[in-house]
This record gives C-alpha cells, sequence and structure tokens, in this order.
C-alpha cells in the first residue's frame, strides 16, 4: 500500500513542495518519514551508550531499539539485542544499574567515576556527531544562494519598476548614474541611497551594452527603495573536508538557537505551547522532506541536536539526571543508595511520559484545528 502512495506523492509534488491531496496519505508519508528519523536518531544514541560500556570494560546485558514489550531479537555473546514494541525511545541495559545487580564485578557502579561518566555522556556525543554528518552532507550535495558577486539580474518581479522599464534576467548592470557597479552589493546600496527619482542604468544584455531608465518605488516592508529585482541563484557545493568542517560549525550555531529557545522558554518570551511532540515532529518531518533534501537533513540534524542536549539536562530518568548523581557521589566520596536514587529515576520517568502525553494531546489539537 505504501508503493503507490510513495508514487503519487513524488509525481504529484516533482519536488515542488506541493500538498498531497489527503489527510491520510499526508498521514502515511509523514509516519514512514517520522519513523525513519527516529531510528537514525535513537539507534546512534544508545549505540554511543553500548560502544562506550563494551570499551570500558562493562557487561551489557541488553540493547534495545524501542521501549515495552520485546517484538523480536536475539542474543550474541552476552548481551541481547531485541526491537522492542514502541519506536519512540530505547536503551542500554548495563549489568549494575538496578537495584540488587549492583555488586556485579563488570557492573556499572563498580566502574570508575570517570568511565561511568564517559558511558552517560557517549549517547548525546554520538548525537553531535550525527548531526555535524547530515550538516555536512547538506553541504556536499549543495544548496542555492545567492551570486553577490556579480550585479547580475537573476529574477525581475512582475509589475516591478524593473520589468516596466524592460529589465530581463541575464541582464548586467554595469553603471547606475554614471557610477561602475561590481556587485550586487554596490548595485544595491546605489539604488538605496541615490537621491535621484529615476537611475540611468548602464545594461549589457549579451553582447550589447545599452542605457535604460527606472524608477525606484519604496517598499514600506523593506523600509527601502526597490526596482523589484533579485539575483542570480547559483548552486554551491563543498569538497568532504570544507563540509565537515562547516557541518560542524552549523552543529554548534544550532545549539545555540536551541540554548535561546530554551532560554526563551524560560523568561517567557516564547511560549511553551510551541513544544512539539512525536506527533508535531511528524508534522514537521514531512514538511521539510516536501521542501527537499537539504531541508530534510538540516531537520533531522537539528532534531539530532535537541536529543543529545535535552539527554544531558539534569533530569532524573535521562542521562543528565544519572551524571547529577554522580556528581553528588564524586562530592561525598561515596555512591548514592541505589534504590533512592532509581525511585527518583522512575518518578522522574512518569513525569516524562506525562509530559509525553501532553505534548502529543496538543500535537493532535493542533492537527484537528487546521494550526
Amino acid at each position: 500500500m505504501l508503493t503507490p502512495v510513495w508514487r503519487r506523492f513524488w509525481k504529484r509534488t516533482n519536488g515542488q513542495g506541493k500538498k498531497l491531496e489527503s489527510w491520510w496519505e499526508r498521514l502515511i508519508v509523514n509516519a514512514v518519514f517520522v519513523i525513519f528519523v527516529f531510528v537514525l536518531l535513537i539507534l546512534p544514541h544508545e549505540i554511543g551508550h553500548f560502544l562506550m560500556a563494551k570499551i570500558c570494560g562493562m557487561k551489557v546485558d541488553r540493547f534495545s531499539f524501542g521501549l515495552g514489550p520485546r517484538l523480536w531479537g536475539f542474543k550474541r555473546g552476552e548481551t541481547e539485542y531485541r526491537i522492542s514494541a514502541i519506536p519512540f525511545g530505547g536503551y542500554v541495559k548495563i549489568a549494575g544499574m538496578e537495584p540488587g545487580d549492583e555488586h556485579s564485578e563488570r557492573g556499572f557502579r563498580k566502574q570508575p567515576l570517570g568511565r561511568r561518566v564517559l558511558v552517560l555522556v557517549a549517547g548525546s556525543v554520538t548525537n553531535y556527531l550525527v548531526a555535524v554528518i547530515l550538516l555536512a552532507l547538506t553541504f556536499m550535495i549543495g544548496f542555492y544562494t545567492f551570486n553577490l558577486e556579480e550585479a547580475i539580474i537573476g529574477e525581475v518581479s512582475e509589475g516591478s519598476p524593473a520589468a516596466s522599464s524592460g529589465l530581463s534576467p541575464g541582464d548586467r548592470i554595469i553603471e547606475i548614474n554614471d557610477e561602475s557597479i561590481e556587485s550586487w552589493e554596490d548595485l544595491a546600496f546605489s539604488i538605496k541611497n541615490s537621491e535621484e527619482e529615476v537611475l540611468k542604468l548602464k545594461i549589457q544584455r549579451n553582447d550589447r551594452i545599452f542605457d535604460m531608465k527606472v524608477r525606484p518605488v519604496f517598499y514600506p516592508e523593506a523600509g527601502r527603495r526597490m526596482v523589484g529585482i533579485s539575483p542570480v541563484r547559483v548552486l554551491k557545493r563543498e569538497d568532504p573536508i570544507t563540509s565537515l568542517a562547516k557541518g560542524a560549525q552549523e552543529a554548534f550555531v544550532l545549539t545555540r538557537v536551541i540554548f535561546l529557545a530554551i532560554w526563551g522558554m524560560i523568561t517567557g518570551e516564547v511560549p511553551i505551547g510551541g513544544v512539539r511532540g512525536p506527533v508535531g515532529i511528524a508534522q514537521f518531518v514531512g514538511e521539510s522532506v516536501r521542501m527537499g533534501v537539504s531541508s530534510f537533513l538540516i531537520v533531522t540534524a537539528l532534531l539530532s541536536i535537541n536529543i543529545g542536549l535535552l539527554n544531558l539536562f539534569p533530569i532524573p530518568a535521562l542521562d543528565g539526571g544519572r551524571l547529577l548523581f554522580l556528581l553528588l557521589e564524586g562530592i561525598r566520596g561515596k555512591p548514592l543508595d541505589l534504590k533512592k536514587e532509581e525511585l527518583v529515576h522512575y518518578i522522574g520517568f512518569l513525569i516524562l511520559i506525562s509530559l509525553l502525553f501532553l505534548v502529543t494531546y496538543q500535537d493532535v489539537v493542533r492537527l484537528t484545528m487546521g494550526d
């Protein structure tokens, strides 16, 4: 059933961002991609914990993609690998992390503090690595940007002064009011700051050079005079090494954006109602797919950074909550009671699940109300 829907989706959109005709088609396509995204985000996170635990010599009892009842799995060596029923999560069960098993010689609590910290942060580090790779792919695939180095017209707005004067895409503007124009920045500066009501342009069109006049119009939304032209759009690609460097840079930029958003929610500048759950994320991912591959990769990278960052917050049941208990252990010089710690994590888990249901309900309300 997915195959014909998928073919019709691509045929209908043709990469131009047109909407699917029916709600069930949108639902199926969004569901397919959101499951793919969750696999791409959750699996590396848990693999990070798993590999670091193995490197540190810990015994790993179970590696699970998903939460809840076991659907399928197998055991290799001392570790059970399984797929569980609820795909929105996953976990690595390391010996010694639960009451009654804390005395295992290769268990988590028998390891030095530093190794335990490494295991807990490894998941988030892996999420960041995934985000960097995804962002690097966007630079390697390429993205359209404006060519500002030359004063060549890429598009003329319909009904604009430029269109009325006869300017066309591909025209190179050489002079404005007898002043030489080398770049698009020169062009924009001259139009904005000229006091003349009518601008005298010298245009190069193919092998011809001729004069033309255009009368700029003040656009209130832009706050300046314009003639209704835009630069040429060019596809810009980077080599793999440069792409990785720029991917890492963009990952830190996105991290800053996330921190500012969280701070905005704390201060009340950003409404908490804007938080999205699984349904909202599915809708978000679906929209990014219709916008193109690069948009999809950027959105997935943003979600990966979100998961990596939020997991480090000092909230019980999350990696950051367990790191907080390790910090207290380091200050006290001895571990806290494991049963009490697990009770705190259990309460934190219940709170997180409740919040998940709440934001999911809000997502459904927004979806049904057409917001």
